[in-house]
């Protein structure tokens, strides 16, 4: 029988089949630090598993995101980014680069949830994600850490002085 704390334990304990490619792609999932891409996984699991497709990880990550083994994070919005962590914390995405970088719910007070929200909604969880400006794009230097960066968004003209307006 497959312990909890292991990636097999973790699918059984969610009521998630048990498959070698969910278990090779939660046990990378729980690795990674960086908020990994569907496409970043792929990449690190190919070696070890060459028949694994993208699709195949997209469906993967879909239904652990379904199960609650890891949730989506924004990010650069442009591809699905998931993080596996279930520590309790936030995120700041940096607007220049798109990485992702935890922060601990210990350091900042979270908001008080509303008693009621509209049309019969439930509360599940409040997540807060920081818009921040990282010191390697603040100073124009290459990111400092290992994870990889996203891909920047494309500028939109004539965006900035309206904002600034």
């Amino acid at each position: 029988m497959a312990k909890a704390g292991t990636a097999a334990g973790r699918l059984k304990a969610a009521g998630v089949r048990v498959s070698g490619p969910r278990v090779a792609i939660l046990a990378a999932l729980l690795q990674a630090r960086s908020h990994p891409s569907a496409e970043q996984l792929l990449d690190s699991l190919k070696v070890q598993h060459p028949s694994l497709s993208l699709s195949t990880v997209y469906k993967t990550l879909e239904a652990f995101l379904a199960a609650g083994l890891c949730r989506r994070v924004r990010g650069d919005g442009l591809r699905l980014r998931v993080d596996g962590s279930a520590d309790d914390h936030d995120h700041a995405v940096c607007r220049g680069c798109g990485r992702i970088f935890d922060v601990e719910r210990a350091l900042f007070p979270r908001p008080v949830a509303p008693p009621t929200l509209p049309s019969g909604l439930t509360l599940n969880a409040i997540h807060l994600e920081y818009e921040v400006l990282c010191p390697a794009c603040r100073t124009g230097d290459e990111p400092t850490n290992h994870e990889p960066p996203a891909p920047r968004k494309p500028a939109r003209r004539g965006t900035a002085t309206q904002r600034e307006a």
